[in-house]
């Protein structure tokens, strides 16, 4: 991950853990995500891994009727806590409304970091809905009820007070020398630094309430919702590939169980691309092969998947032979494993190359799932130890890339023992390595 997505999700984990404060991956797009913007939720997403949610052009007052706007939009949100990035790091609380945090995890030199929260008042909402109602005709919304797109409107967020520039420095000597890693660019001793400047205001992590509209221009902002739940009034018809991919998402809210509950939720997403024919998954497999490492083009194939089922048209991949169409239901399931695909690094994705080509997918399968299993639950880290068998299989290269794999995802393997350290905080990360993992596993089986 950048740096930038280190620092917020490390944020966000520590103000609200395993809640529903979003952390922002891209500093690019902060401007985006201010109280009142109108963002979409990607809808082929699970809470294992996080819901992942796009910005719009446009914020609510943009496609309200014309009228005052809130003076007063905002509430400062006071919060005081310690350790705000990990159990390495200090925070403090310096004056009501501000929180201030001396060094991060791999800083080479201390550096502040200074949020406060900022919400929406309750009341300027209040006045706003009594003030102005929904501008019907507006483009905008004219092209989501079309769509039948859930919008989400950003009630809340964690921006920076001042402008701070973190920095990070690290070594890594002979552990990337081996012949393996040469297509990563990673070989020889290597010194690494990168900074990363913040401004002032920029939002770091963010807060979504859906937004609701009734008959034409009547609107709300409920408190709770979940995922059976429609921006835009029902009745006109959904379209074909929203029910599909409603019928195999977990409703927002839903505590998963164990880890029996991902299994399962993986096991339906990979039944469907058992369906394919075997010449419909070799292609697959090549087309997802020529895409990994390359995170902004795996990326634009979901956008391109997602709009095709948007519109109810056939897709092909490039690898995928003319005459073999994906099925709705295929996508459905292909857009599911592309957003754990994409959560992963672009070092993982291509790790994940160099593992389907030294065939060990299914050794790394069981190695992540015999550790969920056991500490799915597990709210505090700890050391544990590690079936001997799971690691005895592989050759030095292949261990090597094992741990590297499974240890940019958090899971830190120590031969010695053998054992791992457990940490909660990377469940996400190891759940959507797992879904991955066992897309790959089953296509390699079939080319």
């Amino acid at each position: 991950m950048t740096m930038f997505e280190n620092v917020t999700r490390a944020l966000a984990r520590q103000l609200n853990p395993r809640g529903d404060l979003t952390p922002l991956d891209s500093l690019i797009d902060f401007k985006r995500f201010y109280p009142f913007c109108l963002v979409l939720r990607k809808r082929k997403s699970t809470l294992f891994w996080g819901a992942r949610y796009v910005h719009t052009d446009y914020s609510l007052l943009d496609v309200l009727q014309p009228g005052n706007s809130p003076s007063d939009p905002t509430d400062s949100v006071n919060f005081g806590f310690k350790n705000m990035l990990d159990a390495r790091v200090e925070g403090e609380v310096d004056v009501p409304k501000t929180v201030k945090v001396k060094g991060t995890a791999g800083l080479s030199r201390s550096s502040t970091l200074e949020v406060q929260t900022l919400s929406v008042a309750p009341k300027a909402l209040e006045d706003l809905h009594k003030e102005r109602k929904l501008a019907a005709d507006h483009p905008f919304l004219k092209e989501m009820r079309e769509r039948d797109e859930n919008l989400y409107v950003v009630m809340e967020v964690v921006e920076t007070v001042q402008e701070v520039t973190l920095e990070r420095a690290g070594k890594a000597e002979g552990c990337f020398s081996l012949p393996f890693f040469a297509p990563l660019g990673l070989q020889g001793s290597m010194n690494h630094k990168e900074a990363v400047t913040i401004p002032k205001g920029c939002v770091l992590a963010f807060r979504v309430r859906q937004l609701m509209v009734h008959g034409k221009d009547e609107w709300d902002i409920p408190h709770i919702y979940n995922d059976s739940m429609q921006t835009f009034p029902p009745g006109e018809p959904r379209w074909e590939s929203d029910r599909l991919l409603a019928t195999s998402t977990v409703p927002l809210g839903e505590a998963h169980e164990d880890f029996q509950t991902l299994k399962e939720e993986v096991q339906r997403e990979t039944h469907e691309v058992e369906k394919l024919s075997r010449v419909g998954q070799s292609s697959l497999l090549s087309s997802l092969s020529k895409l990994l490492g390359k995170k902004k083009e795996l990326e634009d194939l979901e956008l391109t998947l997602e709009g095709a089922l948007d519109k109810g048209h056939d897709v092909t991949l490039e690898a995928l032979p003319k005459d073999v169409l994906l099925s709705k239901e295929a996508m459905g399931a292909v857009l599911y494993f592309l957003g754990a695909l994409t959560v992963l690094s672009e070092a993982q994705q291509k790790l994940l190359v160099k593992s389907m080509e030294k065939k060990i997918l299914q050794v790394q399968l069981k190695l992540v799932e015999s550790t969920m299993e056991q500490n799915f639950l597990q709210d505090k880290e700890g050391v544990f130890p590690l079936r001997p068998d799971l690691l005895s299989s592989l050759g030095e290269e292949e261990l090597t890339l094992t741990e590297a794999l499974v240890g940019l995802s958090g899971l830190e393997v120590q031969r010695s023992g053998p054992q791992y350290t457990w940490d909660p905080d990377t469940l996400p990360r190891l759940c959507a390595l797992y879904a991955g993992l066992s897309l790959l596993q089953l296509l390699t089986k079939a080319s």
